[in-house]
Order: structure tokens, then sequence, then C-alpha cells
């Protein structure tokens, strides 16, 4: 019995002594195969490295030593106009007084820049005071969706447009997007339930009034209280109340 577990332990050591032989030969195997591979293809990986760094440096490069300089820029030349704005002296804001530039020449010299997006915002305001809805349209369409000061204004600009150029489906469209962008940001409790309702008037207009009776939910049932939307809320609860009495 005793050789017999010997002759056991034996094996069992030999198989292990085996597999530990055919590990260390396995792992050389590969890491030969690694290093022929990479001779073989040296010149091929020297490239494919040297593409990967020239791309780093290169966004490295353009973010820092082109756009971020450009972007400071950009913001030193929009700043004068934006106070004319503010001063309501729309045509320096536009076209630039004396030495500082205006919101035409900030979109011209720094395109692709937050603040040449910002200025075409302002010039969609002074075309559309100017009841040219085309302008102001391609103008908002242009601007900043993202921005989150005016993103929410810029969707309902392009909405409101749309409407005054009677393309019905379109203004409705970016109307609710407005409302909803609005409902899921800061200015929720005011911007929100003014374009669901503009974009409940519109559906009106085009007929759909089961579409137009759910956008106006949104407002009866979320905003119901809240002094800022008052005058939309009553609104609201009219136009819904008018729209089930209804028998289409």
């Amino acid at each position: 019995m005793r050789g017999f577990y010997y002759f056991c332990a034996s094996k069992k050591s030999d198989m292990a002594k085996t597999t530990k032989e055919e590990t260390i030969v396995d792992v050389q195997q590969i890491y030969t195969k690694t290093e022929l591979f990479v001779d073989r293809n040296r010149k091929v990986l020297l490239i494919v490295l040297g593409a990967v760094a020239a791309l780093v440096v290169g966004i490295f490069a353009f973010q820092y030593l082109y756009k971020a300089p450009r972007e400071a820029e950009a913001a030193a030349a929009i700043w004068k106009a934006e106070q004319w704005m503010e001063l309501d002296s729309l045509d320096w804001a536009a076209n630039g007084q004396g030495e500082h530039i205006g919101f035409v020449q900030v979109i011209e010299d720094y395109s692709g820049t937050s603040a040449a997006k910002r200025a075409h915002y302002w010039m969609g305001i002074i075309s559309r005071s100017q009841a040219n809805w085309q302008e102001a349209l391609d103008h908002f369409l242009e601007a900043d969706f993202d921005d989150q000061n005016i993103g929410v204004m810029v969707a309902g600009n392009v909405g409101d447009m749309y409407v005054e150029l009677d393309n019905f489906e379109d203004g409705a469209r970016w109307l609710e997007k407005a409302a909803k962008k609005a409902s899921s940001s800061a200015s929720d409790r005011f911007y929100a339930p003014i374009y669901y309702l503009k974009a409940a008037r519109v559906n009106m207009e085009l007929g759909k009034n089961d579409k137009a009776k759910s956008l106006l939910r949104q407002i009866t049932e979320n905003y119901k209280g809240i002094p800022s939307v008052q005058n939309e809320y009553g609104e609201a609860v009219k136009l819904h109340a008018a729209l089930s009495a209804r028998k289409d």
C-alpha cells in the first residue's frame, strides 16, 4: 500500500513538473511570437505610434494654443456690443462704434466661438424687433442652444419665428422643445409654462386638439399656485376646458 502511495505521489510530482515546463514553454513561445510580430511590423507600429502622438499634440495645440486664446479674444471683443444692447443702442450693438466692434463683426471674425454664438442670438433679437423674421430665424439657428442662460430662449425664438413665417408645424415642434428644455432647467417656473401655452395654441391652429390638451395639462398639473406664471396657468385652464367641451 505504501509503495502504491509513493508511486502515486511520484506520478503527481512528475505531472506537476511537466505542467510547469509546458507553461514555461508556452510563455516563452508567446513571448517569442510577440517579439517576432514587433520585429516584422516595427515600421508600421512606429508610424501608428507617431500618428497617435501627433494627434494628441495636435489636439493639445488646438485647444490651448488656438481655441482658448481665440475664445478669450472673442469674449473681449463682444463685451461692448453687449453693453450697448443693454442700453438699447441697437445700431451700435450690431455694427459697432469707434474702436469697438459690433455683433456683425464678431460673427465674421470669431466664427465658431461662444461669443459668436451669443452674437447670433443678439442679432436674432435685433432682427426680430425689426420684423425681419427670416433673418432673425437664421441667426437664432446659429446661436448656442446649450448655453445655460439663453439656450431656452433661443429654442423658443426659433419656434416663434417659424410661426411668424406661417410654418406652424415647425413652430409647434420648436416651442414644445423650448418648453421641455425649460422644464429641466433653472427657468422651469418661468419659461416652461409660457412655451407650453404657445405650443398648445399653435397646435390648436393646426387642428391638433388632443396634442394641445396634452400640452395644456403640463401647465395645469405642474404649475398651479406659482405666482410668476399665474396668467399662463389661468389661460391654460380656460383653453383646456373649452377644448374638452368640444364635440369634434
